[in-house]
């Protein structure tokens, strides 16, 4: 699967990455406000919807495709920034938190390089319950943790900004980091 190489190169990526409840979705909106382009919606959110439960393992690996291939829709050389909201890391990861599958991980890694930027949201707003897609504030410092080491360990390279505070400086943090990062290729 490619990571959005096949996009002309004027489309830039932008990835959002956090726990459940860190404000992805206010940051991604108020993103695509600032800077344009296209929004990829959350397909995780409406499988919950759509089907009244979460995933189980086995329909994990098809939801982490079917968000990549929604922003791979998106990225049309018109478009110019493709954001996604979340990252299909992000589904990699719930695989690891929730049923100790790791099977995901090279995948959404590989994946997240197609990124010119990863914003992660961080944990210092308020957990709030989401129609029983969120599990609670234990699970959110779970996957945060989990975060953590695969930035650290799986992906050094790749230019991470760290949103905290409010939706408008979260903003401000992720355009200065947008800003700063010339179009590129996966590494």
């Amino acid at each position: 699967m490619s990571p959005g190489i096949d996009a002309a190169s004027t489309v830039r990526r932008l990835g959002l990455i956090g726990a459940e409840s860190t404000g992805k979705t206010a940051l991604a909106r108020a993103l695509q406000s600032d800077l344009g382009g296209a929004l990829a919606d959350e397909v995780l959110r409406e499988f919950v919807m759509q089907h009244a439960r979460p995933p189980r393992q086995d329909e994990q690996r098809t939801i982490m495709r079917a968000q990549q291939a929604r922003e791979d829709d998106l990225a049309l050389p018109s478009t110019g920034v493709v954001i996604g909201d979340p990252a299909a890391l992000m589904t990699a990861v719930y695989s690891v938190a929730y049923f100790d599958d790791h099977s995901l991980l090279d995948e959404a890694i590989e994946l997240a390089h197609g990124y010119d930027l990863i914003a992660w949201c961080d944990t210092d707003v308020p957990w709030e319950a989401d129609g029983g897609q969120r599990d609670g504030p234990a699970m959110r410092a779970r996957v945060d943790d989990l975060l953590e080491e695969i930035v650290r360990l799986r992906l050094p390279h790749r230019p991470v900004v760290r949103a905290s505070g409010s939706v408008q400086e979260r903003v401000r943090a992720v355009r200065r980091a947008w800003q700063q990062q010339a179009p590129s290729g996966p590494t």
